[in-house]
């Protein structure tokens, strides 16, 4: 507890700097602004300490916000309903934040020092940028969602409120998925991924891939083509799953209506591949390889882990990933593995 109670400190005087300096200009920023501003410091807090400090900072930040800045001052009454969501978002913000931020740094504290201090360096930057933009979008939903539930309430048609705890739903769904992949990638970056090694079909993969993706839509948007004599390969049948679906979900975005994506096998000397053919607009030359980098824009506009997510799965199984042109036009994705002497066909 000693060990704890300095830090505490610490953490809750910077709490009453920013709280002192956010109440001066309490007449001119927002709501938001001063709530984005107590996430970033909940963010460096949990940084430098950890989630148990985080956690504290978190709550005085909750407080203070309700006591010095939000109508009628100096109480913890709210008189606008609105802002009780929007402090419900805050601290919801700030304990996946700091969750986030201190699991990171415990994965990159571990593997040679070098390594690790890059590491981490790279994962705070990818977790402020998620916090900063791609957290945002879904909780900014959830809040305009529940806020008109809470306002209009009776008002509303059944298929209204319908539609609105279904769009809380979808987005509570996106933002889970988002947390899920940011974890991912610090695994990955920290060479953390427990990989567990067994034969298993590309074909099978491929199958359960597409399943998923028809649950998902309702709607076939893929078509399986491997030949009969594809080899077994030795790799983690989960991680794989989860780089093809990756991969399936970036074409998802381009592929035309009327077409359906292509999940194709091949077998070359020492490789057994796995491709995933979209028909859409192709991928300039000179945008392929950022692709498959964290936050970077792709063609599409899109910002977003996926992509380098399925290169951090199959460069952990030794393998290797690129996007190439679709006779046609379009991208095709390949996943390519080594195949072992002992390998036999399916």
């Amino acid at each position: 507890m000693k060990l704890l109670a300095r830090p505490i400190v610490s953490s809750l005087a910077a709490v009453a700097v920013t709280t002192f300096v956010l109440w001066l200009l309490r007449d001119t920023l927002t709501v938001a602004n001063t709530s984005l501003i107590y996430a970033l410091l909940v963010l460096m807090i949990a940084v430098r300490f950890g989630s148990g400090v985080s956690m504290w900072a978190a709550a005085a930040c909750f407080l203070c916000i309700n006591f010095f800045l939000l109508r009628p001052f100096y109480t913890f009454i709210v008189a606008d309903p609105r802002e009780v969501v929007d402090l419900l978002v805050f601290l919801l913000v700030a304990v996946i934040a700091g969750q986030l931020a201190s699991r990171a740094k415990q994965q990159a504290s571990q593997l040679e020092q070098s390594k690790v201090v890059e590491a981490s360096d790279q994962l705070k930057t990818a977790i402020l940028h998620a916090v900063s933009h791609d957290l945002r979008t879904p909780l900014t939903i959830i809040r305009s969602s529940a806020e008109n539930l809470m306002q209009l309430g009776d008002k509303l048609s059944p298929d209204e409120r319908h539609e609105l705890v279904e769009s809380i739903d979808r987005e509570s769904r996106a933002l889970n998925t988002m947390i899920g992949q940011l974890l991912d990638m610090s695994r990955l970056q920290a060479k953390a991924m427990p990989i567990t090694l067994d034969w298993n079909s590309l074909e099978e993969v491929a199958g359960d891939a597409a399943a998923q993706t028809y649950e998902r839509l309702g709607v076939k948007r893929l078509k399986l083509k491997f030949p009969e004599d594809m080899p077994l390969v030795r790799f983690d049948y989960g991680l794989l799953l989860r780089a093809v679906s990756n991969l399936i979900d970036n074409a998802l975005r381009y592929e035309p209506e009327n077409q359906k994506i292509e999940l194709r096998g091949q077998t070359v000397p020492g490789e057994a591949r796995l491709m995933v053919v979209n028909h859409g607009p192709p991928i300039p030359q000179d945008q392929r390889e950022v692709l498959f980098q964290p936050f970077v824009t792709g063609h599409g506009g899109q910002l977003g882990l996926g992509l380098a997510i399925a290169r951090g799965v199959v460069e952990a199984h030794k393998g290797r990933i690129w996007a190439e042109d679709t006779a046609g036009g379009g991208t095709t994705f390949v996943i390519a593995l080594p195949v072992e002497r002992e390998a036999q066909p399916v």
